[in-house]
């Protein structure tokens, strides 16, 4: 997953995607079948307006992402069920991994440097913990 644009002074989804992208997401957690834009836009105006039209860009944005999938089904007309590609916890990992990686190749030294001393400001097992990651690490490349 390649994000395009963070919003760092949003702590929940909002930190990787669009206000009704993550909306949308968390109501697809929420559900637990794929479902189609008509049913999916019913469930989604209990709680704020969309039209029909706009529920269907946003499951098409998100299904551009990687983030949902579709299946194409005929009965009762042509249409897509959606369901996530990945759990919410899989979603924070693929962001964590994404920002910390564009990091790296952009800041290396910087951003080693920070984590060590974040690390060591924190919670002391977080300062073993990279400490024992660090090790094995070296012993790999022996």
């Amino acid at each position: 997953m390649k994000l395009q644009a963070l919003r760092p002074h949003h702590s929940d989804l909002r930190f990787a995607l669009g206000d009704l992208e993550a909306i949308v997401l968390r109501e697809l957690w929420e559900t637990d079948r794929p479902i189609s834009v008509k049913d999916f836009q019913a469930i989604v105006t209990e709680r704020r307006r969309l039209a029909v039209t706009t529920v269907a860009t946003i499951l098409d944005r998100l299904y551009r992402k990687g983030l949902v999938s579709r299946e194409l089904v005929r009965e009762g007309g042509p249409h897509y069920l959606y369901k996530p590609r990945m759990t919410e916890e899989e979603f924070r990992y693929a962001v964590v991994d994404s920002v910390m990686a564009t990091l790296l190749e952009s800041f290396n030294d910087v951003t080693v440097a920070y984590l060590a001393k974040r690390a060591g400001t924190q919670r002391p097992e977080d300062l073993r913990v990279l400490s024992k990651y660090l090790n094995k690490l070296r012993r790999k490349k022996e």
